[in-house]
Order: C-alpha cells, then structure tokens, then sequence
C-alpha cells in the first residue's frame, strides 16, 4: 500500500526545476512594447541632461559667474589708429595684410557680447524647451502597461512558490501530527514505590525554530549539516539565478538602471526650472559672520 500523501504533481511543484520549461528565463516573452517606452524614455533622459548642462551654463553667464574669455584686439585697435590718422595707403596695406586674423579677431568679440546679452533670453528657452520634453515624457508612459508586464514575468514563479509551499506546509502538519501521536502514546512514567519524583527519558524530536529559519536544527532522523545548508539557503538569494535573468532583461532592453520620468510645471507654476550647479562661486563672508576677531589691547 502507498502510504505517501504526496503527490507527483505536488513533488514536482516542491521541486520547480524539475518542471519542463519552469524557469523565469523561458517567461519574459515579449516585452518589445515595454522595451520600446523605455529606449524612448532613455532618449529623452539624454537630450534632457544635454539641455540641463546648457541651461546651468548659460544661468552661470546670466548671474554673472562665468564671463565669455576677453578676444584680443590687437588688430583692432592697430587698424583704428590707422583710420583716425587718415593713411588710405597705409590702411589698405594693413587690411591686405591682416584680413583673415582680423575678421577672426572681431568674429570673436561679436561672439562675446553675445553670450552675454542672450544669456538671459537663452535661460528662458532652455527652461521651456525643458518642461516641453518633460511633458512628452509623461504623455508616452504607460505605468499600468508597465505593471502588467512585471506581474506577468513574475506570477508563474509566485505560483511555483505557493504550489512548493503547500507541500511544504502538509509535509510539516504531518511531522509535527506524528510527533505529537508518538509523544503521547509512546511514552514511559517512572515512579518509585517509595514516591519520591523520578526523572524520566525525555524524546525530543523536533526543537525550535529560531528567527530567519526555515527549519529548526533539531529534527530527529536529519543531519543537522542539511538543515543548516537548507536554512542557509532560505536566507540567501539565488546569484546564479538573478545574473542569469538580469543579463536576460538587458538583451530584451532594459539596462537594469532604470530611467526618469520628468513632470512638467502646473499651469501657473512660476518657479525655475531645477538645475542645480555642480560647482557654485565660493560665498565670501560677511560681518558678523565666521571666526570671532580677537583684538589685543596693550596697556
């Protein structure tokens, strides 16, 4: 007669491995939807960070911290001389001579002054080109879809899970049931005639389960080394395992890193645009502020 409660569906459940195809690997399916949102999203991450270090520089020129580097004017300055004293034949000489330095020398002075005086209009469309960007961004996110797909890689290994676990759960019920059977009916009360207390054998065959264990150490007919090695890996993760489907979902697409979501401002939101810089000017200190000044009077 089969005396075994169990299953082979249910041992196979305990044991997932054994189960053809029952590996996370053969569940991601296709995530393409999923991928394409996020290679879109990554995209956008990238033209953000470009324009956000433009908009910290052109804000470092606007708030005066960074000055455009001074052009020579050299040339310029040689030619306005010659002009002012009236040498037609001279300042011909000198244009023929230094035209290209001098269209580069005054190219770069009109460079200049222009970054200094579009600095604030260039602030203004970065801030907007910004928020723009940042509300495609929010209107090409589908979260639940998202959602959707993550529980869907992952309810075959929560279902595989609970399978194991009821079998773990009746396989547990049924040794705690004989301990409890054998402890009660198998069991010897020493008494002297004399009536003084006599200590009896005492059976222990299951001890206790301490915190982050998944079985006690202590169950009689087992190695304690198993036990050990099987409460060990209870609290480990499996690295195997995890490396093997991480490099599975960086083939379909995702880096592992995530991406960012920016929300554009509310209508009628007047603050700036976040951009915090990496390398702001050295404050200097005012009265009342720092190391105490320490005056000696001599007497």
């Amino acid at each position: 007669m089969n005396v075994n409660p169990f299953t082979k569906k249910a041992a196979a459940a305990a044991n997932p491995k054994s189960v053809t195809g029952a590996s996370p690997l053969n569940e991601i399916g296709d995530v393409s939807a999923v991928a394409q949102m996020f290679d879109r999203l990554r995209q956008q991450n990238a033209q953000y960070d470009q324009a956000l270090a433009a908009l910290i520089a052109a804000n470092r020129i606007s708030n005066g911290w960074d000055k455009p580097a001074e052009p020579e004017m050299a040339l310029t300055i040689q030619r306005e001389v010659l002009l002012a004293l009236g040498d037609a034949d001279a300042l011909a000489k000198f244009d023929q001579e230094h035209q290209q330095a001098l269209a580069q020398e005054q190219s770069a002075r009109v460079k200049a002054t222009q970054q200094v005086l579009e600095a604030p209009t260039r602030v203004k469309a970065l801030e907007q080109y910004l928020n723009d960007l940042a509300g495609q961004m929010v209107a090409g996110v589908d979260e639940s879809l998202v959602d959707q797909e993550i529980r869907r890689i992952f309810q075959p290994s929560a279902q595989r899970m609970l399978e194991a676990a009821k079998t773990f759960v009746q396989a547990w019920r049924e040794m705690q049931g004989v301990e409890a059977v054998l402890m009660q009916r198998v069991r010897l009360t020493h008494a002297r005639v004399t009536g003084d207390t006599c200590t009896r054998f005492d059976h222990e065959l299951i001890g206790q389960t301490r915190d982050g264990e998944l079985l006690p150490t202590l169950i009689a007919g087992i190695p304690f080394e198993e036990l050990r090695d099987l409460n060990d890996q209870f609290t480990r993760t499996d690295n195997e395992l995890i490396a093997a489907l991480d490099k599975a979902l960086c083939s379909a697409g995702f880096d592992g890193w995530g991406v960012k979501v920016y929300h554009p401002k509310a209508k009628g939101d007047e603050r700036r645009i976040y951009a915090p810089d990496p390398n702001p000017p050295k404050k200097h200190l005012g009265h009342g502020t720092g190391l105490s000044t320490v005056v000696r009077v001599d007497v």
